[in-house]
């Protein structure tokens, strides 16, 4: 029997994208953080001037992808990376740990701590989720909500493309959430219908069968779905599966989350024919499919594949995670469902020579205490995307938290001893009641790029686990 548990809540930040990549530098190139934000760590001995890789550039490369670190930089023993991060560890409280630190360039592991062992990796799920979108998916695609014709001449159909990331209002291009628009989709169909001659439809339709299957993954607990922490998937929905206040997101979760951009679709097409002067009655709401071949009355698009997923990454957005999923599994040649979604990642692992056997892919979100990943594995997928010189994972590198400084990593390295690491890591955070799990990657003092996983289970205080993982990382810095 699990014991109950919370995970922390996530924070709903609104990513930007643009600020992060005119900062991001170092080893990986664009993708590997040099700035150091506000309060400034505390600085190191006086010597010689830092190596590049530890200096603000003047301008962000031209993102064609990620640089491979310089095999020039010492590389620290693994006695001495043992010595920096044993220590640290050892105030974590954990009853089970894997823990894995290796070179990014080669893979050469310095540190290991039962690597092997598949544990409950809370949301560093998530760096999976992430590897397999951008494995399966074009990270530049746009998820395309649509209203076409229904068969019947009275009857238009609202499509879901998948994008979960829906304002009720008009459209922001700026936006990464909001950056679609229902009011502005109900007002294109207006002067869509207006301009073919149409009356006023009696019906609107929505059509969600973008994701089949089961919208509630049996592996999550209830206690979890009734607080809001995860629960029903959509392909299509309001701030990332919450119900709107205005045109802002209230806390609220929505019941049915497509009915309900149906809804509020309905009401901002009546308001939108009657300012084209066209009286429309109530409509009558109802699911059903699009037929095929239906003409397109209009459409909105998303933000990209790569924004929504630095946003999941750095919000550590659940609901978002199940989404992008589904989408992968898209992609992949395979159904739009939590199945789907499991076999999509168990390729993207294999693609990057990952044995999935052995591990557990419950979900894509780590809400689900049945996920069993072992450090090495999660270290694998930071290194491939740290050091992918192809640019095809680059996005992937670039949307890890930053120490200090950005999503779920912004108040966290604050303390004397963690500080080195400040905006000189990216690392995916993971938290449930009894797991703290932190997997990324670091420059050293030298400027020597080192990979790591840290996936701590039975833990006692997760707060103390936590400092120990970001003490951990500290540690590797100062070498």
């Amino acid at each position: 029997m699990h014991t109950p548990r919370r995970p922390a809540p996530g924070r709903r930040r609104r990513v930007l994208a643009t600020l992060l990549l005119a900062l991001g530098a170092g080893l990986a190139g664009w993708s590997h953080p040099g700035w150091l934000p506000a309060p400034a760590p505390a600085p190191h001995p006086a010597g010689p001037v830092p190596p590049a890789a530890r200096a603000l550039p003047p301008a962000a490369p031209t993102p064609h992808g990620a640089v491979l670190p310089d095999p020039g930089a010492p590389l620290p023993s693994a006695a001495e990376v043992a010595a920096a991060v044993g220590p640290a560890l050892d105030g974590a409280s954990a009853g089970r740990r894997s823990v894995l630190v290796a070179d990014a360039l080669t893979g050469a592991p310095l540190h290991e701590q039962d690597p092997d062992t598949a544990l409950v990796p809370a949301s560093n799920q998530k760096l999976v989720t992430l590897l397999s979108l951008l494995t399966h998916a074009d990270p530049g695609e746009r998820l395309r909500t649509a209203v076409v014709a229904g068969e019947e001449p009275d009857t238009v159909v609202l499509v879901a493309g998948g994008d979960t990331l829906l304002r009720p209002g008009r459209s922001d291009p700026d936006a990464v959430q909001g950056r679609a628009g229902v009011r502005t989709l109900a007002q294109d169909t207006a002067r869509a219908l207006v301009a073919r001659g149409a009356g006023a439809p009696r019906t609107v339709r929505w059509d969600a069968g973008l994701f089949p299957g089961p919208a509630l993954n049996e592996a999550w607990a209830a206690g979890d779905v009734a607080a809001g922490q995860i629960g029903p998937v959509a392909p299509m929905a309001f701030w990332s599966h919450h119900v709107p206040a205005g045109d802002v997101a209230s806390p609220a979760r929505p019941g049915d989350a497509a009915a309900d951009v149906a809804a509020v679709f309905a009401a901002e097409l009546r308001a939108a024919l009657a300012a084209e002067g066209v009286a429309a009655p109530p409509f009558r709401l109802a699911p059903g499919p699009a037929p095929r071949g239906a003409a397109e009355l209009a459409a909105v698009e998303s933000a990209t594949l790569a924004e929504q997923a630095e946003l999941m990454i750095q919000d550590s957005d659940n609901h978002l995670a199940e989404v992008l999923s589904r989408i992968a599994a898209r992609a992949a040649g395979h159904p739009g469902s939590i199945t789907g979604g499991r076999e999509a990642a168990a390729e993207a692992l294999a693609a990057r020579g990952i044995d999935p056997a052995g591990l557990v892919l419950s979900d894509a979100s780590g809400m689900s205490l049945d996920n069993r990943i072992p450090a090495r594995a999660l270290e694998r997928v930071v290194r491939a995307m740290a050091v992918d010189g192809t640019g095809a994972l680059a996005p992937g590198a670039r949307a890890l938290p930053v120490a200090g400084g950005s999503g779920t990593l912004a108040d966290r390295f604050d303390d004397e001893a963690e500080t080195a690491a400040r905006g000189l890591a990216r690392a995916k955070t993971g938290t449930l009641n009894t797991v703290v799990s932190l997997s990324g990657h670091v420059s050293t003092r030298e400027g020597r790029l080192l990979t790591f996983s840290v996936v701590l289970n039975e833990v006692a205080d997760p707060a103390a686990a936590r400092d120990a993982a970001d003490r951990a990382v500290a540690a590797l810095a100062r070498l």
